[in-house]
C-alpha cells in the first residue's frame, strides 16, 4: 500500500502496534480490517495510514524513529545518543539487546513503531557510529 502523501510504498505494520502508538482521537478512526503501513520518509508528515486515511506525527503518543526520533530501541530505551555514551565506554548495546530478546524481555510489536524486532536497525547504527 503506498503512502497518500509521498506515494512511496510502506512497511506493513501490525494493528496492534499502530493501536498502540494512536492518541486516543486518531484511533477513533482506526478500521480494525484495514491493513497498516509505516511511512518511513522522514520527510514526510505522515507516520501509518491504512484504507480509512492517514496518521500524522501529532497523532502519534510517542517519538517514531523513522520520523527522526533518537529511540533506536524502543524496548531496552536505547537512543543515539545512549548508544554513543555506551560504545565510548567499551560497552555493547548489541549484545545487551540481545541477551534481554534471548531473556524474553522485549515487546518489539508493541513498542517499536515498526513493530518489529529492533536488532537490525540497532546493529546498522551502531556499525554506523563505529565507522570503517
Amino acid at each position: 500500500m503506498l503512502c497518500p502523501a509521498n506515494g512511496k510504498e510502506g512497511l506493513s505494520v501490525p494493528l496492534k502496534t499502530v493501536k498502540n502508538f494512536l492518541t486516543g482521537k486518531a484511533l477513533a478512526r482506526l478500521d480494525p480490517q484495514s491493513p497498516h503501513h509505516l511511512c518511513q520518509d522522514p520527510a514526510c508528515p505522515v507516520v501509518y495510514y491504512g484504507r480509512e486515511g492517514a496518521y500524522t506525527l501529532e497523532e502519534v503518543r510517542f517519538p517514531v524513529y523513522d520520523k527522526g526520533a533518537s529511540w533506536v530501541c524502543y524496548c531496552f530505551d536505547w537512543t543515539l545518543e545512549a548508544i554513543r555514551e555506551a560504545l565510548a565506554k567499551g560497552e555493547d548495546p548489541v549484545a545487551q539487546v540481545e541477551a534481554g530478546v534471548r531473556a524474553k524481555r522485549c515487546a518489539c510489536e508493541w513498542r517499536n513503531p515498526r513493530g518489529r524486532c529492533c536488532l537490525p536497525t540497532l546493529k546498522a547504527e551502531v556499525a554506523r557510529l563505529v565507522g570503517p
